[in-house]
């Protein structure tokens, strides 16, 4: 009987042992063994090709969809209601929901002094808001606050340009600038070779493949905006859009990985070890405990949060607005900006800004046009059509995804899979380049999603994967990029556990959209490699798979 035990008590521990070992293996596989394990998940895995009908409405739809969620999904942060109130737009390095950044301090303190304009009380509001959604919201007339502090001055011209009348009431609330964040390693690597941290310097580094630069998306973030339009100058310096400036830029985006959403984003990818440099603001690297190994230096336009009052304001409203401008640059205000982190590089000038405001939207579809490098992107979407999905859900992701066929690079390639159980899996869109012919097939695949049953994600998933690879086998010199969008965790088929070692293995970068839903698993997927994961819901899930796409594809 003790004999017995023993063996009983030994099988146990082997068989801990044995699951223990299995962890740390699937954690570390290699290129090989993923693809092995890949290749018999495949074999087992049953999916079904379905062919669906062209619909060539999606040419026309693209300009009737609002794509901007209602102003109320981003609150006041803080909501004063005197009888001459200013709403402002704030970017969010100085405002947030929780009411405890550095300007939100500063209108709260503003409004507590009752005080009155011509007999009236005055009051500011701030919605914290980032920089380029502002720019859209304004731009596109869709609300139209007061005023705006953006991060920086491009915001600004980029109102003007598009006919907003605009009036700067200070070309500074508070002083921040933007710079080059690089890893002790990599600084010392780039001094000794290169001398001075500058954008031209980092241009050259990262052509060099001495560095390797991650940044964010142009589009939404200041300090991307920022460098992108020093990194074209730093390509061509009299012609930022000349064909020799255009392909010195393909070549450097060829060589860095794809642009982050936020900073947050950007620093997760930095910390898996996938850059060594990248952009920031000076309060933000401030701000970030984890970065303390990192070297910063100012570089590009400084980031001073101007403030310009929008519309044809009365001298009643103007007048408040001058005012809390000039209670935020009293030197009581501006200590405490210090103690959030702003005004630390008061001695840095930085250039002047060169380009006008339509020549920032030129910018911005230039990065748009040649981000990948040249290379074309291989993306395989894999749409969660579950029971949960039904009703809106689905219907609202169905807008989404045909408004965001606009936003896809001609030369790329698409396939599409979409899923509910673990024998519901179909192949709705083999993969093949993204003329429009092959849009055409996707709206209709995407028009005829139904929803029914369990939540077989990690099947799918398996099924995206292997039409991927074997689609860039067959497309030389091609990116690959995963996005999964679903509502709920797998609760069929694969777990995450089986396939994380296979996806982190292969090396691609997988995208989650989580739709109003528990983001744990997508999470984990997602930062493995190069992608991130985004919450949506029915309010702004057309806003962000448009973001998504314009981004990554």
């Amino acid at each position: 009987m003790k004999r017995r035990h023993l063996i009983l008590i030994g099988a146990i521990i082997a068989l801990i042992a044995l699951v223990g070992c299995s962890t740390a293996a699937e954690e570390s596989l290699n290129y090989d063994q993923a693809m092995e394990k890949l290749t018999a998940y495949s074999g087992k895995i049953n999916s079904t090709t379905v062919t669906h009908q062209p619909d060539s409405n999606w040419l026309n739809k693209g300009a009737s969809v609002d794509e901007l969620p209602p102003i109320d999904k981003y609150p006041l942060s803080v909501k004063s209601n005197g009888q001459i109130n200013i709403e402002l737009f704030s970017s969010t390095e100085k405002s947030g929901t929780s009411a405890d950044k550095w300007l939100d301090v500063q209108a709260q303190k503003f409004n507590e002094q009752n005080l009155k304009v011509n007999g009236k009380s005055i009051s500011v509001s701030v919605r914290p808001i980032a920089s380029g959604l502002a720019l859209e919201y304004i731009t596109k007339r869709k609300h139209v606050p007061e005023a705006y502090s953006p991060a920086n001055q491009l915001w600004g011209e980029m109102i003007i340009s598009a006919g907003v009348p605009t009036v700067m009431v200070t070309d500074r609330l508070t002083g921040n600038v933007p710079g080059i964040l690089m890893n002790k390693v990599a600084y010392k690597r780039y001094t000794t070779k290169y001398g001075k941290v500058t954008v031209d310097g980092a241009v050259k580094a990262v052509l060099a493949k001495d560095l390797v630069m991650g940044h964010t998306d142009p589009n939404l973030s200041s300090t991307g905006l920022n460098f992108l339009t020093q990194e074209l100058r730093a390509c061509d310096p009299n012609n930022p859009f000349s064909e020799a400036s255009l392909a010195k830029f393909r070549q450097f985006e060829s060589l860095i990985p794809p642009a982050s959403p936020t900073t947050k984003e950007m620093s997760e990818v930095a910390a898996k070890g996938i850059m060594d440099t990248m952009i920031m603001e000076a309060q933000a690297y401030k701000a970030e405990p984890s970065l303390s190994d990192w070297v910063f230096t100012p570089s590009g336009v400084r980031h001073d949060s101007p403030v310009y009052a929008l519309g044809k304001l009365s001298a009643d409203k103007m007048e408040v607005l001058k005012q809390f401008a000039a209670f935020c640059k009293t030197s009581e205000a501006q200590q405490s900006a210090s103690s959030f982190g702003f005004n630390q590089y008061d001695g840095y000038k930085g250039p002047d800004n060169k380009y006008s405001g339509a020549e920032l939207f030129t910018a911005l579809k230039v990065w748009k046009a040649n981000k990948d490098g040249g290379k074309p992107v291989i993306s395989v979407f894999v749409v969660d059509r579950s029971g949960s999905m039904a009703g809106d859900k689905l219907n609202r992701v169905k807008t989404a995804l045909t408004n965001s066929l606009q936003y896809i690079n001609e030369g790329n390639y698409v396939g599409l899979v979409s899923y509910s159980s673990d024998n519901d899996i179909t192949i709705d869109l083999p993969v093949s380049e993204f003329t429009p012919k092959q849009r055409s097939f996707f709206a209709g695949a995407v028009n005829d999603f139904d929803s029914n049953g369990g939540t077989a994600t990690n099947s799918a998933l398996v099924v995206a994967l292997e039409m991927a690879v074997k689609a860039q086998a067959k497309v030389p010199n091609s990116k690959i990029r995963i996005i999964v969008l679903s509502d709920g965790e797998q609760n069929e088929g694969l777990s995450l556990h089986d396939v994380l070692g296979m996806v982190n293995g292969i090396g691609l970068p997988v995208y989650g959209v989580g739709f109003e839903a528990n983001l744990t698993d997508l999470t984990q997927l997602s930062k493995l490699n190069e992608g991130y994961c985004i919450n949506a819901d029915s309010e702004d899930v057309i806003y962000k798979l448009r973001n998504l796409f314009t981004a990554e594809l």
